[in-house]
C-alpha cells in the first residue's frame, strides 16, 4: 500500500508539472476549434495558464480568406489551483480593447458569471469576418458593454449594449455618416433589440428579437435623416441600396435573420 501511495503521489506530481508547462498553443488550438477558425490566437507565447497572443479574425480557414488582427496583444491568466477545486477562473486583459480585465468564473455544475467590462474595437476589424463586411469595409469605432452576466444552459441574464461611433464605409464618401446604438432588454431567450440613431446624416432604426436557439429576427429602415443636404443624400444612395431592398427612392429595408 505504501508503494502504491508513492506511485500515486509521483503520478500527481508529473501530471501537475506537465499541466503547469502546457504551452499557450493549446489555448490557441482550443480557440480555433471553438470558433471554426474564425478567431485565432496568433503567435501565442507563455503557457496555458498564463500567456499572451495576437487576436486575429478570419473569414475562414481556406487559403486567401480575409484576416484582420487586433492591435496590441491580449493576455490571460487561468488559475490551475481553482481548476483543481472545480472552478474555471479565467482573467483576460487587453490594453486598448478592454476597459478593464474581463473575469470569467465557471463553477462545476454552477452558473457561469462574466464580469462587467467594455470591449472597444476598430470597425475595420470586421473585414476579417468576410461577407458582408469585406464589401462594406466599415470604419469607425465599435464598443460593446455589459454588466455582470449570468449564463446557464439556454439562458442568459444581463444587459448588453453596443455602439458604432464615427461610422464610415468605403461605399460612400460621407464620413462619418452616423453614430448608432443597439440596446437589449437584459434577458435571453426572448431578447428584444432596439436600434437607434444618435446622430448623423444616415438614419438607421429598427427592432428585433433573439429567440431560443439563437434565432434572430430584425427589421428596420435605412434612410437619410430629415433635413439632410440633397448632395449628401446622393452620396449615401449607393450604400443605402446595398443595405437592403428599396422601400422608395430614398429608403431601404433592413432585414436580418430567420423567417421561421
Amino acid at each position: 500500500m505504501r508503494i502504491a501511495g508513492f506511485v500515486l503521489v509521483a503520478l500527481l506530481a508529473v501530471a501537475g508539472t506537465v499541466s503547469t508547462l502546457a504551452p499557450a498553443q493549446w489555448a490557441a488550438a482550443a480557440m480555433r476549434d471553438a470558433t471554426a477558425g474564425r478567431v485565432d490566437l496568433a503567435e501565442a507565447t507563455g503557457s496555458l495558464w498564463q500567456g499572451e497572443a495576437t487576436v486575429v479574425l478570419s473569414a475562414g480557414t481556406e487559403p486567401g480568406a480575409a484576416r484582420a488582427s487586433l492591435p496590441e496583444r491580449l493576455s490571460w491568466h487561468l488559475s490551475p489551483w481553482q481548476l483543481l477545486l472545480g472552478t474555471l477562473d479565467l482573467t483576460v486583459a487587453h490594453p486598448s480593447a478592454l476597459s478593464q480585465p474581463l473575469a470569467v468564473r465557471v463553477p462545476l455544475g454552477g452558473t457561469t458569471v462574466i464580469g462587467a467590462t467594455t470591449l472597444r474595437l476598430p470597425a475595420s476589424l470586421l473585414v476579417g469576418l468576410g461577407a458582408p463586411f469585406n464589401t462594406l469595409r466599415p470604419g469607425g469605432q465599435l464598443s460593446i458593454n455589459w454588466n455582470r452576466l449570468q449564463v446557464e444552459p439556454g439562458k442568459l441574464t444581463g444587459t448588453i449594449n453596443a455602439e458604432w461611433q464615427f461610422a464610415s464605409s468605403a461605399l460612400t464618401p460621407v464620413a462619418p455618416f452616423g453614430h448608432y446604438r443597439l440596446t437589449t432588454d437584459g434577458a435571453y431567450p426572448g431578447t428584444r433589440l432596439l436600434l437607434t440613431t444618435v446622430s448623423g446624416p444616415l438614419e438607421l432604426t429598427g427592432n428585433g428579437t433573439i429567440d431560443a436557439g439563437g434565432r434572430l429576427r430584425f427589421e428596420g429602415t435605412a434612410r437619410p435623416a430629415p433635413g439632410t443636404d440633397p448632395a449628401v443624400k446622393n452620396q449615401l444612395a449607393g450604400l443605402i441600396s446595398l443595405l437592403g431592398p428599396r422601400r422608395d427612392n430614398e429608403s431601404a429595408t433592413l432585414k436580418f435573420g430567420s423567417e421561421k
